[in-house]
């Protein structure tokens, strides 16, 4: 027997499931007499699930908090003689390793031998979970300790997953915001800027998920079980803001406030969207706020903490001077907020193929439908593309293709008519599809 050992660090994912509860173990068993030696020996470890093809195993995957899968070698060789050649494998792989990194795999082959798995299984990152097992190692003890040991290791690390909270939310915001250098760099600032108590100014065009950096920035700092209240700066009066800010409230007081109270961020965070259309009425009190925080903080040697953190947000580009950015750079400065500038996506195009997938693997979960995927010649039109709308209107786009294409491989002429009028830099029109 090839194996290597399970790791301590064996988890499951933490995503809804469609398998029954009793399914623990995910099976796709071509061969007959594989899958009754199989269910002989497992007993009630194996569900009695009908035979799956390797594309239906894949999607288990991507949705399930699978612990194992067990998979024969005629499953793979037919996934293999497809039309698709060796997608069904590469895809399995990639679902695998999804999994919250912690999925086993069983492979049952003839020979037992693990060089003469399809070459999608044969990544290092597979082998540190993978067990091949001849035909003849079924019977016995030997499997049923395998899968128990899978099993339990999984619920013992679920458990410990439930009652720890993560303390970055990185991981997550790559998914959907992106992973190039720049935005890695900008994660860093996200989980510096969680372990301080400082107002923050989040730069970023519109559709580029600044409300998204500033709740994660909330959910990763010591205020996290505190309320988040969103507000939108030009609908602020005097008495919503002192409402707001808890002015006059002791910390004992500030304890004392339900944690669900909707309109009051007391020790939690205050995030004031469009902060350039905050009112003019409204800034020095807002500066002399954050100031006495700032002054008891200092007085305090460090042991007094805010009532409210304050966090905002612009679509302004303060690199360019107006009279607008101008007058928000001053309220910056008298609150000594530390910036954040969030790039568009034109800016970073190597986001874009990754981003694609990440969604159309939602997508297709979602709505239970076939995965679509871009084309070579379709992937470089996205990155041609300005995105003047940024991610709200690439996922527009691309959830509208995926509509369209109906499973099958998105084309560049299937992007076309969704591709709205961009200008270029130099002030020509690129055509694109118009509403009429």
């Amino acid at each position: 027997m090839h194996s290597s050992p399970f790791r301590p660090d064996f988890s499951t994912g933490a995503v809804a499931g469609r398998l029954p509860a009793t399914a623990r173990v995910l099976t796709c068993i071509s061969h007959a007499p594989i899958r009754a030696v199989l269910e002989n020996s497992a007993g009630a470890g194996i569900s009695s699930e009908p035979n799956r093809s390797l594309d239906q195993a894949t999607a288990l995957l991507l949705r399930e908090p699978t612990p194992l899968a067990i998979v024969d070698e005629t499953t793979l060789a037919d996934a293999s003689n497809t039309d698709n050649g060796l997608r069904p494998i590469r895809d399995f792989s990639a679902a695998l390793l999804g999994n919250s990194g912690c999925t086993q795999l069983i492979v049952i082959s003839a020979s037992g031998d693990a060089n003469s798995l399809p070459i999608g299984l044969r990544s290092d990152e597979i082998a540190e979970r993978l067990t091949v097992l001849s035909e003849h190692e079924l019977s016995g003890t030997a499997l049923k300790s395998v899968i128990a040991m899978a099993i339990r290791n999984a619920d013992a690390h679920q458990s410990l997953r439930q009652t720890s909270r993560p303390q970055t939310q990185s991981h997550s915001l790559r998914e959907v915001l992106g992973g190039s250098p720049r935005m890695e760099k900008l994660f860093e600032s996200i989980d510096a800027a969680s372990a301080c108590d400082t107002p923050i100014l989040i730069c970023g065009e519109a559709g580029t998920g600044t409300s998204l950096l500033a709740n994660a920035i909330h959910d990763g700092s010591s205020r996290a079980a505190q309320p988040f209240v969103r507000v939108h700066s030009r609908s602020l009066t005097l008495e919503q803001l002192n409402d707001l800010l808890c002015v006059d409230v002791s910390d004992a007081e500030v304890a004392t406030l339900p944690l669900d109270t909707p309109t009051r961020p007391a020790g939690g965070t205050l995030f004031l969207d469009e902060f350039d259309e905050f009112p003019v009425a409204l800034q020095k009190p807002l500066c002399r706020f954050v100031a006495r925080q700032q002054e008891l903080a200092d007085g305090s040697q460090g042991r007094h903490r805010s009532i409210v953190r304050i966090i905002a947000s612009t679509h302004q580009n303060l690199d360019l001077p107006t009279r607008q950015t101008l007058g928000l750079e001053i309220l910056v400065r008298g609150l000594n907020a530390e910036r954040l500038l969030v790039p568009p996506v034109r800016e970073r195009p190597e986001d874009i193929a990754p981003l694609a997938e990440q969604f159309f693997i939602r997508w297709a979960l979602q709505e239970d439908q076939p995965r679509p995927r871009l084309t070579r010649n379709s992937l470089e039109v996205l990155k041609e593309h300005l995105w003047s709308g940024n991610l709200r209107e690439l996922y527009t786009v691309l959830r509208n293709t995926a509509i369209v294409a109906n499973g099958n491989d998105i084309t560049a002429d299937m992007l076309q008519p969704w591709l709205a009028k961009t200008e270029t830099p130099d002030g020509t029109e690129v055509p694109r599809m118009t509403l009429a």
